[in-house]
């Protein structure tokens, strides 16, 4: 087995750096060409090291994200746990998580921060900038945090999730601010980047056709420029499923590897038989052509959701992710892009307080459970095992109990008032068409809203209420492939609890 390497390349930037080396002060020179003037190329002593190290790199890498937008919380301590025992040796954050980040002191996880767009107003001042990174990076890093990269902002030219704003104008400045102060700071290695989705293309037949949307395509070669002068990859999250049932509109059989249908698409001579090698080399047709062909395309989120959508199941999303995995140790790449490719997988658990205005499916992307057992089978060590990952250990969950519907219909408005109210303080994302839950019966839907307000609200016994409508019970109500779940306890609940909850070791 092969030792992965958490900062990530491939044999193009060994190509594209075979001509520089390093001189006695971290300086990155151009080797001498005679019949060419006498020069240097200077960059930061930080970037010297990460692009010859990069260099390096001969085989694919393999990450996994982590948000946080869970009602109860998987303990940080046992996130780390999870990750040492798994063996994956690199977390992207979706946040700067400053509230838990040194948790990952002395492990040599290789962490990524996120700088939301939220927070670009409070940096888009060199002073502002300086403040920020000292507190988000600089105090980790002093601590032994091991941070890697930072991304600012998450699919800013995303025609789906983010309109146009000043925000978004302010990202290319953003980055510079954020590179200048990591460069002052003795921090130049840690890298600087932005995620972009497949939205921010033209929709085309085929990738050789591929380009930047005309609305955005300014800016996106002022992020390539930034990019390509600071060495870092074009970093793309995508989603196989999307693009197959809502873009492409062909059989989901394209999502998947082992597509076993006889469905393909042609581009010239080349032919595509599953959807990520063609998302990514569309990417790398628009990057070829705004003049970057040796520029490396970094997956900063793929993945399979098992609920909330349809083709979203455990089935499928275990041999989506069996397929790449074997995909990825096998270094193949794509047609436009061959050799090794670095990917973080989405996501390490279910969210059930993401946003689903863009779809259910957004809660359900976890490897596993919001509860932290693991879904389905994946060995992220590339080796091809049919083996679970390891289970969290130490998590500490309520009792069993549920609550549920006591079936009195008799005022039907009060009994929408309070079904409607549920699912707006909790997830009912599993009821939607398609998703798991989709086939209960009236009112086993509405036992399954009150549950989720029940469990959310910690199982307090008002709130099981709904005005003389709901009742608790030991019974378990989940019926077929729907489980009505039991929510875990956050650290900060665990404090002063009863023994009627269970601990996990």
């Amino acid at each position: 087995m092969y030792k992965q390497t958490p900062m990530g390349s491939s044999n193009l930037i060994w190509r594209a750096t075979k001509n520089l080396v390093c001189d006695k002060t971290g300086t990155i020179v151009a080797k001498r060409n005679p019949s060419k003037r006498k020069g240097k190329m200077r960059l930061s002593i930080g970037i010297c090291f990460m692009v010859l190290f990069m260099a390096t790199r001969v085989n694919s890498f393999v990450g996994i994200t982590w948000g946080r937008q869970q009602s109860q919380q998987l303990v940080p301590s046992m996130v780390v746990d999870l990750l040492l025992q798994n063996k994956i040796p690199a977390l992207r954050l979706m946040t700067s998580a400053n509230d838990i980040i040194e948790i990952f002191s002395a492990t040599n996880i290789s962490i990524t921060i996120t700088l939301g767009h939220q927070a670009f107003n409070m940096v888009n001042r060199k002073d502002l900038a300086y403040i920020w990174v000292n507190d988000r990076v600089k105090e980790p890093v002093n601590k032994g945090v091991n941070i890697v990269e930072v991304t600012v902002g998450s699919e800013p030219f995303s025609s789906s999730f983010f309109r146009e704003t000043s925000k978004t104008y302010q990202l290319v400045n953003v980055l510079k601010l954020v590179r200048g102060a990591l460069n002052d700071m003795g921090l130049g290695y840690i890298r600087t980047t932005t995620s972009h989705g497949m939205d921010v293309l033209k929709l085309t037949k085929v990738p050789s056709e591929a380009d930047f949307r005309d609305d955005i395509k300014t800016l996106m070669l002022e992020s390539l420029e930034f990019f390509n002068q600071t060495g870092t990859p074009f970093l793309l999250n995508m989603f196989p499923i999307q693009m197959v049932r809502e873009i492409l509109e062909c059989p989901m059989e394209f999502g998947f590897f082992d597509n076993k249908s006889e469905f393909k698409i042609q581009d010239g001579n080349v032919t595509y038989r599953n959807a990520v090698e063609l998302m990514i080399d569309y990417v790398a047709w628009a990057i070829t052509k705004a003049g970057y062909p040796n520029m490396k395309i970094m997956i900063g989120q793929i993945g399979w959701p098992t609920d909330g959508y349809p083709h979203a199941n455990i089935e499928n999303a275990r041999r989506f992710h069996k397929g790449l995995l074997k995909y990825l140790a096998s270094n193949k790449g794509t047609p436009l892009r061959p050799g090794p490719i670095d990917v973080f997988l989405h996501s390490l658990s279910d969210e059930n307080e993401f946003r689903s205005v863009f779809g259910a499916f957004q809660r359900h992307w976890g490897i596993y459970e919001a509860d932290g057992n693991p879904k389905y089978k994946i060995d992220f060590s590339l080796q091809d095992r049919d083996i679970y990952p390891t289970q969290a250990k130490g998590l500490v969950t309520m009792p069993n109990r549920w609550c549920k519907f006591d079936g009195d219909n008799s005022d039907k408005d009060l009994v929408n008032k309070y079904y409607n109210f549920a699912c707006q303080e909790a997830d009912c994302t599993r009821l939607e068409e398609g998703a798991s839950c989709d086939g209960l019966s009236d009112d086993s839907k509405i036992s399954y809203a009150f549950n989720a307000y029940f469990q959310k609200e910690k199982q307090k016994v008002e709130a099981c209420d709904f005005e003389g409508l709901g009742e608790i019970t030991a019974e378990n109500p989940s019926v077929g492939i729907c489980q009505f779940p039991i929510e875990i306890l956050a650290l900060q609940d665990q404090i002063g609890k009863d023994n009627s909850i269970s601990i996990r070791i």
